[in-house]
């Protein structure tokens, strides 16, 4: 009866904080963030109803356990609900791994709906939990991993305001965005407010397909590549052809300069994709991780430590280690936390040096992609112009100096366009478009290899996900049954 009556006042402290959030807040407030780290890491954005607008799994275990799962429509005791129940039944949520960090920012600034919010998150989980004889530990503080690349960004940016003056919120909203918006750099991010942060996150989040793995994205990857290049080559190719045949006319060729332009600007494109992927690993730059330096900080042994910060693909990475840390640091008592704080500066500092190493090598063109890039840039450059000038003041190339090569060349491309309608009267232009759209006939069958591609791996990875989510029910389903029968 104590254990019912517990739970009982749970719910209804619950229910009486959800009241409290949606009369504090209506639709014309905006948006609220919620970021919650079990492992898994679930962010929501909730709008000024309290109903959950969007959602993201921001790895492949809250894919596993979001998968086939209705988040969005919920209100946002509903998706709590549903998501410490989800995080229990598969196992995720245990006596082991109890902590939950929590970051909520609303968009609007109200402290008020920020501290609702977060206290329902703390009540529902705490039911759910205590129906599996869980005691949960909710952190609305910052991560270590969270605070350690706040202090290191102002580090970064000493002279740039808007990162100075951001607060740790802002920061992981910053940071978020940047993660999902390919086409927006840090130091933008920055410059806009909460509410904005939100709502483009918001787009980011609703055009995340539920079954986007890692395996699907590197096959959706390398179908686009394979499609977009063909494509920028048939139409290029046609409007060479066109000048080609048309040369006494016109002698001077803008179809090939087109051609050049376009099809170098898609391959290193995807050249340097591939490149972010070997970044985003960076193992090269952590091959010497000093395992025994973060155990003495922690206060855990040693062969703990190099067991557990090694990923999923068997690197070990900043983010691996991070995320180790802050595993560490949210499961453990208040006690515990007391006795290694003071270590912890030393430890930020010595990850921060390390982190340091890690963007000096990410900028360095890998070995086995440096000379592609070069003879992309080479074929271009028999043009001549001031493409050669430009390739020439920027010395040795590093992975920066490629991205402004790239977009140098799309401007090339579309000065390129301009060039050839203002060469051609209505009468050759269009003789000519009739060459592109013949050979844009031609890649049709490409494009239907392409869907089928897509169909394939979204396939694969909705059996994965459907799999993987069946056998965590079934691993903890035994797994209770156990403990039960030994207590």
């Amino acid at each position: 009866m104590k254990k019912i009556s517990a739970i009982l006042a749970v719910v209804i402290t619950a229910v009486l904080l959800c009241t409290a959030f949606v009369g504090c807040v209506n639709a014309d407030e905006g948006k609220t963030y919620v970021s919650m780290d079990i492992n898994p890491s679930v962010n929501l954005v909730i709008d000024g109803k309290g109903k959950v607008e969007s959602v993201e799994a921001a790895n492949e275990d809250a894919q596993i356990m979001l998968y086939g799962e209705a988040v969005v429509g919920k209100t946002a005791e509903e998706a709590f609900e549903l998501i410490a129940k989800l995080a229990v039944d598969c196992g995720y949520l245990t006596e082991e791994n109890s902590g939950i960090n929590v970051t909520v920012v609303a968009g609007d600034g109200s402290a008020k709906t920020e501290a609702n919010i977060g206290k329902l998150v703390e009540t529902t989980f705490a039911a759910e939990a205590e129906k599996a004889n869980i005691t949960v530990n909710i952190n609305t503080g910052a991560s270590f991993s969270l605070n350690r690349q706040f202090e290191y960004a102002k580090g970064k940016y000493p002279n740039v305001s808007a990162v100075q003056n951001m607060s740790i919120g802002k920061f992981k909203l910053v940071t978020e965005l940047v993660a999902n918006d390919d086409g927006i750099t840090f130091e933008y991010a920055a410059t806009l407010d909460e509410e904005d942060l939100i709502a483009r996150l918001n787009k980011c989040y609703e055009k995340i397909e539920p079954y986007a793995t890692e395996a699907y994205k590197a096959a959706v990857a390398e179908a686009n590549e394979i499609f977009d290049i063909a494509k920028v080559t048939a139409e290029g190719t046609a409007w060479t052809a066109y000048y080609t045949l048309n040369a006494l006319s016109h002698p001077y060729n803008y179809g090939a300069a087109y051609s050049a332009y376009s099809i170098a600007a898609v391959s290193l494109d995807y050249t340097l994709d591939k490149i972010e992927q070997i970044r985003n690993l960076a193992d090269q730059a952590l091959a010497d991780v000093d395992t025994q330096k973060i155990a003495d900080a922690l206060g855990v042994e040693k062969s703990e430590v190099d067991a557990a910060i090694v990923d999923e693909n068997g690197n070990v990475t900043l983010e691996s280690i991070d995320a180790y840390i802050d595993r560490t640091i949210k499961n453990m008592s208040a006690e515990a936390y007391q006795q290694i704080k003071d270590e912890l500066p030393e430890l930020e500092a010595y990850i921060d040096g390390m982190q340091a190493e890690v963007e000096e090598f990410i900028n360095t063109l890998p070995e086995e992609y440096a000379t592609a890039i070069n003879d992309i840039i080479a074929d271009v450059k028999v043009l001549g112009g001031d493409i050669v000038d430009f390739v020439a003041s920027l010395g040795d190339l590093t992975v920066d100096d490629v991205r402004s090569v790239v977009t140098y060349l799309e401007n090339k491309r579309d000065e390129a366009i301009a060039d050839i309608e203002a060469d051609l009267d209505d009468k050759e232009l269009a003789a000519a478009k009739e060459y592109v759209k013949s050979a844009n006939d031609l890649i049709t069958s490409a494009q239907n290899v392409y869907n089928q591609t897509l169909e394939m791996a979204k396939k694969e990875a909705e059996e994965f996900l459907a799999q993987a989510k069946e056998g965590r029910f079934q691993w903890q389903h035994q797994h209770g049954q156990e403990e039960d029968v030994q207590a």
